[in-house]
């Protein structure tokens, strides 16, 4: 489109409404990002995730759920082997 014309033509109508409901969901889309954000910054702080989401689990049996939450940094020296367990 050259940039000496201020108006789009009749023909580019459907695109520039395409394009501009497009721009409102973006906007709809980072407020709600926003609003998560400020949300979740207020209901509370340093708080750690569970030691394991699989609470009918008494032996977590997947490696994620062995280390402590935050994981320490280089949390196996070398990789650790994994077996198959019966239940």
């Amino acid at each position: 489109m050259p940039c000496h014309i201020p108006d789009y033509p009749d023909a580019y109508a459907g695109w520039n409404a395409l394009s501009s409901f497009g721009s409102y969901i973006s906007i709809v889309g980072i407020h709600h990002f926003f609003v998560v954000v400020a949300i979740t910054s207020r209901s509370g702080k340093n708080q750690k995730c569970a030691e394991s989401p699989w609470v009918v689990e008494q032996n977590p049996t997947i490696l994620e759920w062995l280390v402590q939450s935050p994981p320490a940094f280089h949390s196996f020296g070398e990789l650790p082997v994994v077996k198959e367990t019966k239940s």
